[in-house]
């Protein structure tokens, strides 16, 4: 299974205002009991966008995760989330209580994409390394100098990215707040609704949603 994606399927039969959510694309309707093999479709069946990704297959983004487990099983509103900035190569550099240290993405395997800067160049992804490189080897990112609140996770990717200089990026990194606001919320919601219906589905076999 391709990143980890469940594939949830949705698509519309005999009411308009009903979407179907599941796994597997049954044999009847669950509103009219017909046939579904051989009858038309308001809506054929497509897969939901899978939000995540493995660090590993995207290059020059910030990834996120949840620091225990996964986001579709263990995730609740009240976890600690990680981040890590990805190379052109998809290797992830973080920073946690344990020091820094550079990741081939097998504990990124579920993980949020971050990207801050829109189709960026070649020479730009050549800076980005060049850049994450010389942040990475600060001295200051030790387990001795972690801090959960004041030195941490958010502390080592805010370094890298204003060490960027990215005239666009900037008014959006005084702080971890209004960094979050702009980068890391929009996708989280996103994220929320998936793991929302992933759990519903996963409960339920078949979730209907009605729109009005």
């Amino acid at each position: 299974m391709m990143n980890n994606d469940p594939g949830i399927i949705c698509f519309q039969h005999c009411l308009k205002n009903a979407k179907v959510f599941t796994f597997k694309f049954p044999d009847t309707c669950h509103f009219c009991r017909k046939d579904l093999s051989n009858t038309e479709l308001r809506i054929p069946p497509f897969k939901v966008p899978y939000p995540f990704c493995k660090g590993n297959t995207e290059p020059n983004i910030l990834v996120i995760k949840p620091t225990i487990g996964d986001f579709l099983n263990h995730y609740e509103n009240s976890s600690d989330l990680h981040i890590g900035v990805t190379d052109s190569t998809g290797l992830v550099y973080e920073y946690d209580m344990n020091g820094k240290e550079k990741s081939s993405g097998q504990t990124w395997l579920q993980c949020l994409p971050i990207k801050v800067v829109e189709n960026i160049t070649f020479s730009q992804k050549i800076y980005w390394d060049q850049v994450l490189t010389d942040v990475f080897n600060q001295s200051q990112w030790t387990s001795e100098w972690y801090n959960q609140d004041s030195h941490n996770c958010y502390s080592f990717v805010l370094t890298f990215l204003r060490s960027l200089q990215f005239q666009e990026l900037h008014p959006y990194l005084k702080d971890k707040t209004t960094f979050c606001e702009q980068f890391v919320l929009p996708q989280a919601c996103i994220a929320a609704k998936y793991i929302s219906l992933y759990r519903q589905v996963k409960t339920e076999s078949i979730v209907i949603k009605t729109t009005s």
